[in-house]
């Protein structure tokens, strides 16, 4: 298994146990937790899209790598429309949802909604962190220098 599918492996069951406490809380202090619960599920399923997309892309690159056939950049471009496109549909159908409360309310929801969305991108990025490659230089001076100091 590679670092990229330890981390994406390890990003779901974190994610989706810490939505689900916050949702718990945010449903014990009587806000929207569902508004979260589908920000975080919404974050969950946009993963898994550009989990398919990079698989699409390395198999698809293993295939036709002088991209006769195959143009990596468009093929990019699309997945990230529709990643976008499903973001700002939720976001819509959460407004209409919310169109009813007062503004104050309104503005409170939809940021907790954002949040739950938000929740996996925090995640991922200390996933990332953590499971980092430590990057050697080997520079001609740098290799020189280590070798001056004993270290080659």
């Amino acid at each position: 298994m590679t670092r990229d599918q330890k981390i994406n492996f390890l990003v779901v069951p974190i994610t989706l146990a810490v939505v689900g406490i916050v949702a718990l809380i945010l449903f014990l202090c009587k806000q929207d937790w569902k508004y979260y619960l589908i920000g975080g599920m919404l974050g969950l399923m946009c993963h898994g899209l550009m989990v398919k997309q990079n698989a699409r892309m390395t198999r698809m690159t293993k295939l036709d790598p002088t991209h006769t056939a195959f143009n990596p950049k468009k093929s990019t471009i699309l997945w990230y429309l529709l990643r976008f496109v499903l973001v700002l549909v939720v976001f819509v159908v959460l407004g209409f949802l919310a169109k009813d409360k007062p503004r104050q309310e309104f503005i409170i929801s939809m940021l907790i909604a954002l949040g739950g969305y938000m929740t996996l991108k925090i995640i991922f990025i200390i996933m990332l962190l953590c499971f980092r490659e430590k990057v050697v230089k080997e520079w001609p001076c740098c290799i020189q220098c280590q070798a001056q100091l004993g270290r080659h």
